[in-house]
C-alpha cells in the first residue's frame, strides 16, 4: 500500500506539493477564472456588510486566501481570462476612489491611491509669456568721453 501522496513506486503523485508535475510553489487555489470572479463578488458583498464598503487590494488578497498582494498579480498572469477579472476589480477600485475624491474627509487617501495604483499622475502645465527686447549699441560721433574710459 502506498503512503499518502505517493504512488506504489514511492514517487509523489501529480498534484501533490512535492510532485515532479508541479513546477514549484503551491498548486493554484482557483482553477478557473469563474471561481476567482465569484470569490471577488463575495468579497465585495462581505466588505459592504462588515466595513461599509472599504475595499482594498490587501483585503481582497486576504479574502482570496493569499499571503501577499503579489499573488493577485500572479493570478492575472495566468491567462487572458484571469487578467480580465483582476483588471475589472482594479478598475472598480479606481472608480471607487475617484468617487471618494468628492466625499468630505476622504480626499487625501483616495488621491494617494489613485496616483500609486490608479494610473494617475501629477501634471503641471505652465504658460510662460515673455517679451524679448533686443538692445544694440551704436557709436555716435562727437560724443563726450565716458568716465573711466568706459
Amino acid at each position: 500500500m502506498a503512503k499518502e501522496g505517493k504512488d506504489d513506486n514511492g514517487k509523489f503523485t501529480i498534484g501533490h506539493l512535492w510532485s515532479i508535475g508541479n513546477k514549484g510553489g503551491h498548486p493554484p487555489i482557483y482553477s478557473t477564472h469563474e471561481q476567482i470572479h465569484d470569490k471577488i463578488t463575495e468579497y465585495l458583498q462581505w466588505e459592504e456588510t462588515t466595513s461599509k464598503g472599504k475595499y482594498t487590494l490587501s483585503g481582497l488578497a486576504l479574502f482570496l486566501g493569499f499571503a501577499t498582494r503579489k499573488s493577485i498579480d500572479d493570478q492575472a498572469e495566468r491567462d487572458a481570462k484571469f487578467l480580465y477579472v483582476i483588471n475589472r476589480f482594479r478598475l472598480f477600485l479606481t472608480h471607487y476612489h475617484e468617487q471618494k475624491l468628492g466625499w468630505v474627509g476622504s480626499y487625501q487617501g483616495s488621491f494617494v491611491w489613485l496616483k500609486n495604483f490608479g494610473g494617475y499622475t501629477d501634471e503641471v502645465q505652465s504658460k510662460i509669456e515673455s517679451i524679448v527686447t533686443n538692445v544694440t549699441t551704436q557709436i555716435v560721433g562727437n560724443s563726450p568721453p565716458l568716465e573711466n574710459k568706459e
